[in-house]
């Protein structure tokens, strides 16, 4: 039996899949509980120091230093069925393992003379983790898959002495670690012919060192009219080049001469690299305060997600496994609705709609990222007391159905997804 082969191309195929996974529909805008519970439809509105994540001209309007902390918590449910019509997976289900993510984001800003303010966010705008639950008939896919991002953004803003312009930009310096989890078959369709079961002959745990990489984040707020606003906001693209390990270890099979020509076969532990981008987004925004007590805002974003366009993976000991891998994403665009109601002097409460497309193709579906055309309503409150300010609010989001339509070269079937995002961040103004 040849496993050489094989087994590289599969580890090689996968570290390509991961990068798509993790560079795709796993984006995280919820960067602040009051815009958050707008759905996002800040860019025209950005009144509080997580404007410099939505659009960091904002923060030239906050002429007292403030400083606002807080945290996404996340829950995820998916479901996987197999189809019906496909040998491998006809039959089959899985579900992830349960895990509550949380996602901190912080801010403070300060104010110089009577134009510029000064400010620093530390968020994480990008994260991902799909772990799924034994048993699992697409662990040869991935068993368990998790990015983790950081940026700190060091931003600037200025507005004219009239109010009636503001413009800003940030550096975001973003840092990222990956690891992905699987296991390798036997190689050809690796059922044992004896007992009819997969064989599974080894592990495979990839991991990355932290990377780094440099981008920017500008923006501009326009008062056009007494009550109406526009916002626009930028943020780059950026490529993030990772070292890392990939590291295998042999599960034995039962049978001795079997086990020994897998051990023969296995490849080395060794490093890899990945370059790994990240897609730039732009916003454009109105905001409308026609309505005593009423702030209504329209975001509309546009994420280029075929920046990733082609991954390229680098084994060191095993060169010619090295490969270019074609990705072949697309842009996508995002709708947002949502609106502020100050209800009195100390509470405001909140509302939103959105609407995302999905950038994943049909042949790129698998386990590492099930994504899905997506619809999420949001709901949040807003409390004020002398310097203090407490904003909480929640989503639920609820992904179309998404099936691979049998033409996935990994796995065949249906994911059922949905996900719940709590919001909440605490403030204080000096």
């Amino acid at each position: 039996m040849r496993f050489t082969s094989r087994l590289l191309l599969l580890i090689t195929v996968t570290v390509a899949a991961t990068g798509a996974a993790f560079g795709s529909g796993f984006m995280i805008p919820e960067q602040g509980a009051k815009a958050s519970s707008m759905a996002g439809a800040f860019a025209a509105t950005a009144d509080d120091a997580s404007a410099m994540f939505f659009n960091v001209a904002g923060i030239a309007q906050l002429r007292q230093a403030q400083m606002t902390g807080g945290a996404d918590f996340i829950t995820f449910d998916n479901q996987f069925t197999g189809d019906p019509n496909d040998e491998f997976s006809a039959g089959t289900t899985g579900v992830y393992k349960r895990h509550l993510f949380v996602v901190p984001n912080g801010y403070a800003v300060l104010p110089i003379g009577e134009n510029l303010t000064f400010g620093v966010g530390l968020f994480s705008a990008f994260g991902l983790r799909t772990n799924w639950d034994d048993p699992w008939i697409g662990r040869f896919s991935s068993r368990d898959a998790n990015l983790k991002t950081v940026s700190l953004q060091p931003s600037l803003a200025w507005r004219s002495s009239n109010e009636r312009v503001m413009l800003g930009a940030g550096l975001e310096y973003r840092r990222l670690k990956i690891t992905l989890d699987s296991n390798i078959p036997l190689s050809g369709s690796g059922v044992n012919p004896f007992t009819g079961r997969i064989v599974d002959i080894a592990n495979a745990h990839l991991t990355s060192e932290w990377g780094a990489a440099l981008g920017f984040t500008a923006g501009g707020l326009f008062q056009v009219s007494e009550n109406i606003r526009i916002g626009v906001s930028y943020r780059a693209p950026m490529e993030v080049g990772l070292d890392g390990m990939a590291d295998f270890t042999q599960i034995s099979t039962g049978n001795p001469q079997l086990d020994a020509l897998v051990a023969s076969q296995l490849p080395p532990d060794q490093p890899i690299s990945v370059d790994f981008p990240f897609p730039g987004i732009a916003t454009i925004g109105i905001s409308c305060t026609a309505l005593q007590n009423w702030t209504f805002g329209l975001d509309v974003n546009q994420t280029t997600w075929s920046e990733f366009d082609t991954l390229f993976v680098d084994f060191e000991t095993t060169p010619a496994a090295s490969l270019v891998r074609p990705q072949n994403w697309k842009d996508t665009i995002t709708y947002r609705l949502g609106a502020n109601h100050r209800v009195s002097e100390t509470w405001d409460v909140r509302f939103g709609l959105l609407l995302d497309e999905n950038p994943q193709r049909v042949e790129s579906v698998t386990p590492l990222l099930p994504d899905a055309d997506r619809t999420g309503v949001t709901f949040g409150v807003g409390y004020r007391r002398g310097p203090w300010t407490l904003d909480a609010g929640l989503m639920y989001l609820a992904l179309a159905d998404r099936s691979t339509e049998g033409r996935s070269a990994e796995l065949n079937g249906t994911y059922e997804t949905n996900a719940t995002l709590w919001f909440t961040n605490f403030g204080m103004k000096f």
